[in-house]
């Protein structure tokens, strides 16, 4: 067969040059007919008969239409497709399904206005060319009516629904932060080949490289975020983002699709970046001075704040990665202390000034090879190094960053939270294969050391009668005597393999119980010794212990939740957007929970999201009300919470 495809003229929709060389006989076979008055025709049907199709004003739709053949000729010969109306476009691509079945996909025109539009479509088989068409086959022309209905462009807004009508973004100077816009599309549109994305006319977002999935329910979610690069300054940007649905490509959308574009109002909304308030103690609240802010490990602040009143205090800007890891902040006496990776791969404690958000000190470790968070008490910084060769405990002075003692450790390659602070008592991990270890005044002096193992991001939890160190290979609760390391008794028995929990400090409430979390959450009854509970995939990191109940992160850190700490039954749930949040923070109305990108605060009375920050990581509240974000990346945010 010999193909090819041209433009002839206002009326010719399609030429076709072929030979029907295969033997036939019989009927052409299922299908519509051809007109009752071209009986010297009937070797030749169509499929449909009658063709109809529907579309938007400015759009064009394909129709479809099968010939069938029920005998064949010995010579080549031409095919044109004929439309006196205009109703189709000029452009028609023919194609052989078998020697006897061909196939002709037509477009209609986009110049077409609302209504009802009829052609009557004549196919011509030639043996010379077919406009003039001389030489017929046998019943030649063939007549196949088409109906088409045009549908105004102000119905076609309704194939788009913005589950997201509008977006409000607040951030600040020279950072990004992302937000998602949620679209349901009609099915017309979702079976179509079309390219769909949303574009900014303005230079406020990264929307050019937006990037959007489609969910479970059909809705697509487009995921964009604020630009950075124009440094724009404190104040308020309008702009309408266009969803855009385009038969050619959506970045240039010669042939958008009626309807589109569909836009999306956006409010960006840049704020002062620093807000250097004055700063008071708050009354309940102390020092925030290890993992989780205290030796409980409960990640509990007994104070109220309001929202509205939230603030950016400073930002200290990224030198580095952080240095192990694992990372936290610990804070006391108005400073702000955190390990980070310089330039040759150093490790850097840091001091920041609550104050005024400048480096009060900082030293210069070396090149070790884990260095873990620090704690912060007495007037001293505590820190552990892990490493071959590299395992110390360090102690420096919070005040000026005098390295007051070094003390050899035994552990190998694990990196560790935080030390855990009880009065002058220090206890953290320390032991070739696991261990703990007490150093007993402010100065680190050695006091005893206990059994353990060597896991991965924990420290001990301590009420200061008693150190608790869950065991994660045998699924046991440990209780050493805190005078002198010796072990008080257990809790538990070898649990199935198929629960597990990854390594995290124990959590002890003012119910005397122990909570274990990070995959499954337990809790151990503490004064009849024993495992009261379990309950399968419910946390997702460390849970908080505040309010007379259990936060927990589950659904894969999708999920935030409450729940009882008699039973572990759910008291109530709130879903999250879809970042993965890892961390918990507690307050007596709010719970503040954070990703990797992103940090929220949940209203515990409304359960609704009442602030957002466009950065993620480990937080932690000092005395005076403020917030701190430790990034992966190294840089501190401090939000004043009054």
């Amino acid at each position: 067969m010999n193909q090819r495809k041209t433009r002839a003229g206002a009326l010719a929709a399609g030429i076709l040059a072929l030979g029907l060389a295969a033997c036939g006989g019989g009927s052409g076979g299922g299908g519509g007919a051809s007109p009752a008055n071209n009986t010297a025709g009937n070797w030749l049907t169509f499929d449909p008969g009658a063709p109809s199709a529907t579309q938007f004003e400015g759009e064009s739709t394909s129709v479809i239409l099968t010939a069938r053949a029920s005998r064949t000729f010995s010579v080549p010969f031409n095919v044109a497709i004929i439309d006196p109306a205009g109703v189709i476009s000029p452009q028609v691509d023919i194609s052989a399904q078998s020697p006897l079945e061909y196939r002709a996909a037509l477009q209609t025109s986009r110049t077409l206005r609302a209504g009802d539009h009829s052609t009557m479509l004549e196919v011509r088989l030639c043996e010379d060319a077919p406009m003039t068409c001389a030489k017929p086959l046998p019943g030649s022309p063939w007549r196949v009516p088409l109906k088409v209905q045009v549908k105004p462009v102000a119905q076609a807004q309704a194939r788009v629904t913005l589950v997201t009508p509008s977006i409000s973004v607040t951030t600040y100077p020279g950072e990004s932060t992302d937000f998602t816009v949620e679209a349901r599309l009609s099915t017309d549109l979702m079976t179509r080949n079309v390219w769909i994305a949303m574009f900014d006319p303005s230079s406020i977002t990264n929307a050019a490289s937006s990037q959007w999935t489609q969910q479970a329910n059909g809705n697509y979610v487009f995921k964009l975020a604020t630009a950075t690069s124009n440094a724009l300054a404190a104040g308020t940007y309008t702009s309408n983002l266009e969803l855009r649905v385009c038969e050619d490509d959506a970045r240039v959308c010669r042939r958008p699709v009626a309807g589109s574009p569909w836009i999306v109002p956006l409010s960006l909304k840049i704020l002062s970046p620093n807000n250097l308030t004055a700063l008071a103690p708050v009354e309940g609240v102390g020092a925030w001075s290890t993992y989780q802010g205290n030796a409980a490990h409960t990640g509990f602040v007994a104070a109220n704040f309001d929202p509205a009143r939230f603030s950016r205090r400073f930002k200290v800007e990224a030198l580095g990665n952080f240095a192990g890891n694992y990372k936290s902040a610990a804070i006391d006496n108005g400073r702000a202390f955190f390990v980070r990776r310089t330039a040759g791969n150093r490790a850097e404690l840091v001091a920041v000034s609550e104050d005024t958000g400048e480096l009060a000190w900082k030293v210069d470790m070396g090149t070790l090879n884990q260095v873990n968070p620090p704690a912060a008490a007495n007037g001293r910084v505590y820190l552990t190094s892990t490493g071959h060769g590299d395992s110390f405990l360090w102690v420096y002075d919070q005040a000026s960053g005098q390295q007051l003692r070094k003390e050899t450790l035994s552990s190998q390659w694990p990196s560790y939270s935080a030390p855990t602070l009880f009065g002058t008592d220090v206890y953290t991990i320390n032991g070739y294969y696991g261990g703990i270890s007490r150093y007993d005044d402010a100065q680190g002096a050695f006091k005893w050391h206990g059994l353990g193992v060597a896991y991965e991001g924990w420290s001990p939890s301590t009420d200061g009668r008693f150190v608790y160190a869950y065991s994660t290979p045998d699924n046991i609760l440990n209780v050493l005597d805190a005078a002198d390391g010796s072990l008080a008794y257990s809790i538990g028995e070898r649990y199935p393999y198929s629960t597990y929990f990854i390594s995290r400090p124990v959590v002890l409430t003012d119910t005397a119980q122990a909570l274990v979390g990070d995959g499954n959450l337990a809790a151990f009854d503490l004064k009849t010794r024993t495992r009261s509970w379990i309950v399968d995939g419910a946390s997702i990191g460390t849970p908080a212990y505040g309010n007379g109940a259990i936060y927990t992160l589950g659904a894969n850190g999708k999920a935030f939740a409450a729940r009882s700490p008699a039973t572990g039954a759910l008291l109530w749930e709130v879903m999250l957007d879809d970042a993965n949040y890892t961390d918990i923070v507690v307050t007596r109305n709010l719970a503040f929970v954070s990703s990797e990108n992103t940090t929220q605060a949940i209203d515990l009375a409304t359960r609704k999201v009442a602030w957002t920050y466009p950065l993620g990581g480990s937080m932690a509240i000092s005395a005076r009300g403020v917030l701190y974000i430790l990034t992966s990346s190294g840089a501190l945010a401090a939000i004043n919470l009054r």
